[in-house]
């Protein structure tokens, strides 16, 4: 049998090989991730940026928020085209309703790398690869280009020292200029300088934790500690106030007392003692 997407011999007794499966894997574990970022530089909703150092849309940028959300929309329905395909030709009931654009995606990429195999017996696997491969790299080049993420300094290749940026929700960085990856736990020192002042939500502050360190695995976990911190006032709630002065809105955090606070408990160490191996 032969791969429907690179032609290879398949030995695996589908129409995919082993190596475009992971491929697929791969984007579809990245697709919601450079979706959920780029969602936040939609027309209308650039009130506060994701990340410090990140461009802040004006009305310079129109361009830019354009293409993204452009971009986000196709992606969007494609990807969950492809999702309702697979039910549709699987018979089955299993797609999970959503009520906003980025749970649908989150939804699709979820039921469509749950069933790669099932994907791998229909005679359109070969365009959906290629499809996902596209948006894959669409979306990270519009990442790289408007919500690039923290600066994580220049690249340590030889003979490159291309700037660098931790995406958030990605736990390694890649250098834009010569594809070199490493751990974003390899750049904490100079991330850390770039984020500390960071105000998100508990959850948005746990994922990036988590990214950053290793002895913090859990977002769910540390997500639920630092809602805790908050109520118990050991760290700063940050609320937006209404025009009677009265706090509303989302509840945040700044990354700092989260950091200093995991230290004091020895929970966490920012030293890079702990760093991984290259």
């Amino acid at each position: 049998m032969t791969c429907l997407h690179c032609q290879a011999t398949t030995t695996n007794g589908l129409a995919l090989c082993d190596l475009c499966q992971m491929l697929a894997s791969r984007c579809l574990e990245l697709l919601p991730v450079y979706f959920r970022n780029l969602a936040r530089w939609r027309p209308g909703r650039a009130g506060s940026r994701p990340v410090p150092g990140s461009r802040e849309p004006s009305s310079g940028a129109t361009a830019a928020t354009d293409r993204v959300s452009v971009a986000l929309d196709e992606v969007g329905n494609d990807l969950t085209t492809w999702a309702r395909a697979l039910a549709d030709d699987r018979m089955t009931d299993d797609l999970p309703a959503s009520n906003d654009e980025l749970g649908a995606i989150k939804v699709a990429c979820w039921f469509l790398g749950s069933n790669l195999t099932s994907v791998a017996t229909l005679d359109w696997a070969g365009l959906l690869i290629v499809a996902l491969a596209d948006h894959e790299e669409r979306l990270r080049t519009l990442t790289e280009q408007v919500a690039p993420g923290w600066y994580a300094g220049e690249c340590q290749r030889d003979g490159c020292a291309a700037p660098t940026y931790v995406v958030p929700g990605l736990t390694w960085v890649t250098c834009r200029e010569c594809g070199a990856t490493t751990y974003a736990h390899d750049h904490l020192d100079i991330v850390l300088g770039e984020a500390r002042g960071w105000i998100a939500p508990p959850m948005r502050l746990a994922e990036a934790v988590v990214a950053l360190t290793e002895t913090e695995t859990s977002i769910v976990r540390l997500y639920e500690r630092i809602k805790k911190w908050g109520q118990r006032e050991h760290i700063e709630t940050i609320r937006r106030l209404d025009r009677d002065g009265d706090p509303c809105g989302p509840k945040k955090h700044r990354l700092s007392e989260v950091l200093d606070l995991l230290n004091r408990e020895g929970a966490t160490r920012l030293d890079g003692s702990h760093r991984r191996a290259s």
